[in-house]
């Protein structure tokens, strides 16, 4: 359903009868504010009952009502300003400005934001001031229709015919060396003075798969007991020893 612009103006039909004025609000402000009537004159109490009166018989309006409190709200003050001698007068302004002149200043105020609250309501939807995401009342309904349970099924039929993926072969590494042969190694290496430095066997590896498992090869004579190992410092040189064989 289309927005419709919101009129913030006073109803039409709401018309006072006082015994010094009978005409619609709009007029008894115009005449206020050009002084060709005096507020201490307009009875504010009979204009807020004819005002109920007419709220009783008419369709409330949000808008219209909060303008016809806040233009009351205003009347009474500045009449209970002029009417309350024990009151201290607000501090002038530099111009002096008088408590009807301060009335008078406030009806124009009021009188050019109607206006233009007029203005923006008329351009409303036609031409407007900035770009907004559109909202969900902007619209249009779309009925919603409910998918048979029979798609369904044959969805998930067709995912469940999808065959598995087939694995890929598992990579094959080629064997550079064992731990048997590295063992042999170090058997060699350890004959003639029954001593070696680990690392100098470590440094003649041709790949890191050789050095790891010539280490690990060391590992596997020390847990045979026939080599010990010793580190004197922390990352130090590995000493390999023989073990003898007791008699």
């Amino acid at each position: 359903m289309p927005l419709q612009p919101i009129a913030i103006v006073p109803e039409p039909e709401f018309r006072l009868q006082l015994p010094v004025f009978e005409g619609p609000l709009q007029l008894l402000l115009h005449l206020i504010e050009s002084r060709q009537l005096d507020i201490l004159t307009v009875p504010l109490a009979e204009v807020a009952d004819a005002y109920v009166a007419h709220l009783a018989t008419a369709p409330v309006d949000a808008a219209n009502l909060s303008e016809f409190i806040s233009i009351a709200a205003q009347l009474i003050l500045l009449k209970s300003r002029l009417m309350l001698p024990g009151e201290v007068p607000p501090p002038p302004s530099d111009a002096g400005e008088p408590v009807e002149d301060e009335l008078r200043r406030r009806l124009i105020e009021y009188r050019a934001l109607r206006d233009a609250a007029a203005a923006l309501g008329e351009r409303d939807l036609a031409a407007p001031l900035q770009r907004r995401e559109p909202r969900e009342t902007d619209l249009p309904e779309v009925p919603i229709q409910a998918l048979p349970a029979r798609r369904l099924a044959d969805a998930l039929d067709r995912l469940g015919a999808i065959p598995e993926p087939v694995a890929a072969p598992p990579e094959i590494v080629a064997r550079e060396i064992t731990i048997g042969e590295q063992i042999e190694v170090l058997r060699a290496a350890l004959a003639g003075k029954g001593r070696l430095l680990l690392q100098t066997v470590l440094a003649s590896s041709r790949s890191r798969t050789e050095a790891a498992v010539t280490f690990l090869a060391a590992l596997e004579l020390v847990r045979r007991r026939q080599v010990s190992a010793e580190q004197a410092t922390l990352f130090g040189p590995i000493t390999l020893t023989t073990v003898r064989e007791r008699s």
